[in-house]
């Protein structure tokens, strides 16, 4: 954009804004606000704002819309409703917005559940300003509020959704396109909606998430990034496969390395999962004062309090001293934690989208560059590996990621789950709101004109019967649904919000030996491998009725998904990881341990024939290499299952035990002729597990339904059982 182009857009902001802007010291607007003012100005469409971090998305919604309320007869008179994935955010944009809407007498109204009563008062006695809220408060404000919902937001005039991307394709993103059109249900009318959103792979989802079914009007506002410097380092630790050694001894080298590394600027630390961010935070704090050296180093993730969070960020702000912020996925978001230097990466990222945020949190300054230092743990190889194991699938992924995000390619989102437990806490919200309400309207909200469109109304009727089986709704003698005595219990405690559920205690036991607890993923399955009590186990069975994990020693194995989320591995990275295989070279960020891994990796691969080679032999097992995604192997390794194999989705391969190629083949080949099944036939409820909130309710054939959906490319896997033998 040109100067002119620029300066033009700044002259039509209002003029206490100009005034801010410039006292600010900015020199002109950014591509962004300059392509999305007219659009959001002059118009009541939809918008998606795409770019990367510190771009200024904030400000190209703001601007124009506090502008907008600044042009009408009344001043300063309407409602903008802003809604943020958590409330870190909300805390960190409060304070950007504040100094805009303080010149312009327009409140701010922080809300969520760590803010106190007298700011809603004073909301609800003059409903208007920007009202920043998580999805969860306004599901609480339209459950508690329904009856008084067209008086609080008549004057609402935009809603903006901050960091898009991490709704869209989940139970939180499907509760808040709910939520939104319930409350342009209420209104009788049409709400402009803004998206801001990172870089995705295809932004036409971004905006089909925004308006579902009218994504096609949706205006995209997407610009290049500005180019950035990146260091890169990949470095291998390996972990001694003797009997003394523990899963552990390979972390405490890192956290040692760390120690060293991380003095003089601010980090970001990612390890996978809750349990070594605290790991890490303990070993590097004793580390600071076994020297005498001021603690420097703290835990930041979800089950802290908010108090202790807090603390992490003003430290990290405030940069009296250099800290480091070990941390889970709680700083991805685009809060404003000061100048980062770099991150550090411990393990194989799951997503090239996830390592995309934490990379865009360092070297946000002109000129700055940003550092990634990417750990990874492998396995030194005892006589006798199994060919997994020498494939070295951590350090592989994680170059495949780095390689896929140094071309600018992300992930989709994953889209089409039909996300019936997110329904069922939908209805109970409903008729909360409406204080009762029928079938049928409920089902035309929800489902007809709501974002819950794949749902027939013979499977809503069966979601009603089920819910009314376990006491949570009931019909009086008008056919109005209403609360059951359980429904109504649970739909007023304060848990009942949230659309997801908190983690699951599992009994772990090894040789009938109770070995303590540990919170596990719905995704997690036998043959998966976890670390607990210093030791690394392998997962020989789950009973997810019992919440009961039988375990077995093991010193192989991929690292666990349930410290790192359960996200699904897209086709696009397997695929690279065989590329990087293939290839003869070696990244110039990798250092000289990761350099002679991935060189034996490559000359395995040569020596397994894995190019033109599916299938791998070594004693009772046969490895199946197909470089798919995560949903599409599960789908097959369960088609497996139910033909009566011992079969495990190992990540890089599908691994089945106790039997022979030719009876593996056999067995693809009468599945290929066959029908593609159903998720009910071939799968049972104990073997899935509860990992969507409201799955307890569901009845068989939906759970397995809503599992399959959004879990299993089953279709996709039975086509390719015809083609695995060829």
């Amino acid at each position: 954009m040109t100067a002119d182009t620029s300066l033009d857009g700044f002259n039509r902001l209002a003029q206490p804004l100009q005034r801010v802007l410039w006292e600010r010291g900015w020199k002109g607007l950014r591509d962004s606000q300059i392509a999305a003012l007219p659009l959001i100005l002059d118009t009541q469409d939809d918008v998606v704002i795409s770019a990367t971090t510190a771009a200024g998305k904030t400000e190209a919604a703001f601007l124009p819309l506090l502008t907008r309320l600044w042009q009408d007869e009344v001043p300063s008179s309407g409602l903008i409703l802003y809604v943020a994935p958590v409330k870190a955010l909300i805390n960190d944009q409060v304070e950007r917005l504040q100094l805009l809407c303080d010149r312009m007498d327009i409140a701010a109204y922080p809300w969520h559940g760590d803010v106190g009563q007298s700011s809603r008062k004073r909301f609800f006695a003059d409903p208007r300003g920007v009202v920043m809220i998580t999805p969860e408060s306004l599901e609480s404000l339209l459950f508690r509020r329904g009856a008084e919902l067209r008086q609080i937001f008549g004057k609402l005039t935009a809603v903006v959704v901050d960091e898009l991307h991490a709704f869209i394709g989940n139970v939180r993103g499907r509760q808040l396109q709910s939520l939104l059109h319930r409350l342009e249900a209420q209104l009788g009318q049409q709400v402009q909606r803004i998206g801001l959103s990172a870089t995705l792979g295809d932004m036409g989802l971004a905006a089909d998430f925004l308006r579902p079914g009218h994504g096609s009007a949706v205006h995209i506002v997407a610009t290049p990034g500005e180019k950035r410097n990146i260091q890169l380092a990949v470095k291998a630790i390996l972990q001694p496969n003797t009997a003394t050694q523990t899963a552990q001894d390979a972390h405490w080298t890192i956290a040692d390395e760390l120690f060293e590394r991380l003095r003089g600027a601010n980090y970001l630390v990612f390890p996978a999962g809750v349990g070594l961010v605290e790991f890490y935070a303990d070993a590097l704090r004793k580390r600071c004062e076994g020297a005498g050296l001021p603690v420097t180093y703290f835990p930041h993730h979800g089950r802290l309090a908010k108090s202790e969070r807090e603390e992490t960020e003003g430290e990290l702000k405030r940069g009296n001293l250099p800290v480091s912020a070990i941390c889970t996925t709680t700083l991805e978001m685009g809060i404003d934690i000061g100048a980062i230097k770099g991150v550090v990466q411990i393990g194989a990222p799951q997503t090239v989208a996830s390592l995309c945020q934490r990379i865009g949190r360092a070297g946000r300054r002109d000129g700055d560059v940003a550092v990634l230092w990417q750990y990874c743990i492998a396995d030194t190889l005892a006589p006798g590996a199994n060919c997994v194991a020498s494939l070295y699938a951590d350090l592989l992924q994680a170059v495949a990621v780095i390689q896929l995000f140094l071309a600018k390619w992300y992930e989709p989102p994953l889209v089409g789950a039909l996300h019936y437990s997110t329904l069922v806490q939908q209805v109970l919200s409903l008729v909360g709101e409406r204080h009762g309400t029928t079938a049928a309207q409920a089902y035309q909200i929800l489902c007809q004109t709501g974002p819950f469109k794949g749902i027939s109304e013979a499977a809503f009727v069966a979601l009603l019967r089920a819910m009314a089986s376990r006491d949570l709704v009931m019909q009086d003698a008008n056919k109005v649904l209403l609360h059951g005595t359980r429904g109504e219990k649970l739909a007023n405690h304060y848990t009942f919000f949230a659309a997801f559920p908190d983690s699951q205690e599992y009994r772990l036991r090894h040789g009938g030996k109770e070995l303590g607890t540990l919170p596990l993923s719905g995704h997690s399955a036998q043959g998966d491998v976890i670390t607990f009590a210093g030791r690394r186990w392998r997962i020989e069975s789950i009973n997810h009725e019992k919440r009961l994990v039988e375990l077995a020693t093991s010193t192989m194995g991929k690292l666990p998904r349930t410290s790192g989320g359960g996200l699904p591995v897209h086709r696009r990275v397997r695929e690279e990881m065989r590329a990087v295989l293939a290839s003869e070279l070696a990244p110039v960020w990798l250092d000289t341990t990761a350099r002679l891994l991935l060189g034996d990796a490559q000359r395995q691969y040569k020596a397994l024939q894995l190019e033109n080679n599916r299938f791998v032999v070594e004693g009772h097992k046969v490895y199946l290499f197909l470089w798919e995604g995560d949903q599409l192997q599960e789908a097959l390794t369960i088609l497996l299952r139910s033909c009566g194999l011992d079969a495990a989705n190992a990540g890089i391969c599908i691994e089945v035990s106790h039997t022979t190629l030719s009876l593996v083949q056999q067995r693809l080949l009468e599945i290929g002729a066959q029908p593609c099944p159903s998720a009910n036939a071939i799968i049972q409820r104990k073997d899935v597990g509860i990992s969507e909130k409201w799955d307890w309710v569901l009845p068989d054939d939906l759970f397995l339904l809503s599992y399959a959906s959004r879990a299993l490319a089953l279709t996709e896997a039975h086509a390719l059982c015809k083609t695995l033998n060829a």
